[in-house]
């Protein structure tokens, strides 16, 4: 209640006599930078030289851009290839059997059927795959342990994502 104000008000085509009072929130929820989307927003990571609770940053030896045939090419350190993997931790592959599926129904029957703790993220990659990222590990281990899971009558496939996973 402390960070509620009273503020009044009154409607302009009711008796103007009548006042109205209004609790506002003046809560102001803190903006989530493009960094903090990329790489979550606690970017706790473990590994060689990462701290825990370390804050991410791109430093100048992480990144080797060169130029190859006359195209840009760039690569990362294996530092970033290890912050990346870590990140994708919480992260399924799932397939619709039998069936091209669009990504809000998708979406929608998932969540419904799965009931999250937390929002997912859902992405739609090539050959019919989506990629199912959870904000924590109990809703990623909840989905694959507790399958066979049926949509529309056709079996969703759902698999841990790994390094080696290709959609092709």
């Amino acid at each position: 209640m402390e960070d509620l104000i009273l503020k009044k008000f009154w409607f302009r085509d009711k008796d103007e006599s009548v006042n109205k009072e209004l609790l506002v929130d003046l809560t102001i929820e803190p903006i989530t930078s493009w960094k903090d989307k990329l790489i979550g927003q606690s970017s706790n990571i473990e590994g060689k030289g990462l701290e825990e609770k370390e804050e991410f940053e791109l430093l100048e030896e992480d990144i080797l851009k060169s130029v190859i045939n006359g195209t840009p090419s760039i690569e990362f350190s294996n530092r970033i290839h290890r912050i990346l993997i870590w990140d994708m931790e919480n992260t399924v592959v799932l397939k619709l059997l039998g069936h091209n599926i669009g990504y809000s129904v998708l979406h929608n029957k998932i969540y419904n059927l799965w009931k999250p703790s937390s929002p997912f993220q859902l992405m739609d990659i090539e050959n019919g795959y989506f990629l199912a990222k959870f904000q924590n590990k109990i809703d990623c281990e909840k989905v694959l342990a507790e399958g066979t899971w049926v949509l529309f009558g056709q079996y969703l496939i759902v698999q841990p994502w790994s390094v080696s996973f290709n959609p092709a």
